[in-house]
């Protein structure tokens, strides 16, 4: 049991750092409840209020108590997502959020429910970006005799924008591409492998330097400086929030075999998550050498000149001794010859 509400909780989170790439829903398999959309964002001024709402489905044959709450969360370079209470940080939004109605509630199976909310923006509310995330938790009592257990929960990111100075600036804080030297072959199609197959990793940074989230879609490209290959891959699409690096990183899938090459990588952003009307580029250099296969031909052609002049001074050896072996039986001819050749008289 408690092995099974681990894994919940793991797919539950997993489902809502999914929303923050974009996705249109999050399901937390096994808990059996879907959340739509998996991220809200709102446009409010200072000393307004909005409302919204969020479709709950519960998909599975058991009811759920479920209890809402808002909480702050960030984003580490490496994608890690921390959850604090609201107020926690200088951009949070969640303490301005209000459940219009009961924080706890009851979800037959196989229902819908459709909760609302409202966004009270203070009057000396920041212009820019303000975040906050609510989550949909069970809150069923534990079973007897079960111990502590973990309970599992799925979120929905809500994203505000409070109009005025708004500052949308987003660069590439940096790109690298591993260069390889010793692997032997491509990675398999499933993905990332272990040597000798080749893993050639890249790390595409994305600086968000100005007041407001940005919704990031980003591509990589490469081509070949001197040698062969060329590739593209997209790298799907992802929130920074204002002040914070995030890190688009992963695997070439069809690695290149031999050359130098150059990398660039493109981002594209606007003022909302379905626009993307701003380009950036920057560019990498990345080197591909077979040095093991290089070696094992190397090692090849030497053993290969050793054979040669092996077997050429094997044959001259039996060459030599069969001329002289001629050269012998000649000789010993004549001498016989010689020997019974009659003698001349007077």
């Amino acid at each position: 049991m408690k092995r099974l509400l681990t894994c919940v909780l793991a797919i539950a989170v997993a489902a809502f750092c999914g929303g923050l790439a974009g996705a249109p829903a999050a399901r937390a398999q096994g808990f059996d409840l879907t959340v739509i959309p998996a991220k809200v964002e709102l446009q409010v001024p200072a000393g307004d209020t909005a409302r919204f709402s969020i479709e709950l489905r519960n998909s599975g044959t058991d009811p759920l108590l479920l209890r809402v709450y808002a909480m702050d969360f960030a984003v580490t370079p490496d994608n890690t997502f921390l959850f604090e209470e609201p107020g926690s940080y200088p951009y949070s939004c969640a303490p301005w959020i209000e459940l219009e109605g009961e924080d706890v509630f009851d979800l037959p199976a196989g229902a819908s429910a459709n909760p609302s909310f409202r966004m009270n923006v203070p009057v000396d509310a920041e212009p820019g970006g303000h975040f906050a995330v609510l989550f949909f938790q069970d809150a069923s009592p534990p079973s007897p005799g079960q111990g502590a257990e973990l309970t599992p929960r799925i979120g929905c990111q809500v994203l505000l924008t409070v109009p005025g100075e708004i500052v949308r600036e987003c660069s590439i804080a940096g790109l690298e591409v591993e260069s390889d030297y010793l692997s032997l072959w491509g990675p398999p199609e499933e993905g990332r492998a272990g040597w000798p197959s080749r893993d050639m990793r890249y790390r595409l940074a994305v600086e968000n330097s100005g007041n407001v989230h940005i919704t990031v879609f980003a591509v990589l490209r490469y081509r070949a400086a001197f040698g062969r290959g060329a590739g593209e891959v997209e790298l799907g699409t992802m929130t920074v929030l204002p002040g914070t690096v995030r890190y688009f990183e992963g695997s070439l899938p069809s690695p290149p075999c031999l050359g130098r090459f150059k990398a660039e990588a493109v981002i594209m952003y606007g003022p909302d998550q379905f626009t993307f009307e701003v380009e950036k580029r920057a560019q990498a250099g990345f080197t591909v050498f077979p040095l093991l296969w290089l070696l094992f031909a190397a090692f090849l052609a030497v053993a290969a000149w050793f054979g040669i002049r092996f077997f050429r001074r094997r044959r001259g050896g039996e060459g030599r001794r069969r001329g002289r072996l001629r050269i012998r039986i000649r000789l010993e001819r004549e001498e016989g010859e010689q020997k019974g050749a009659p003698s001349s008289g007077p």
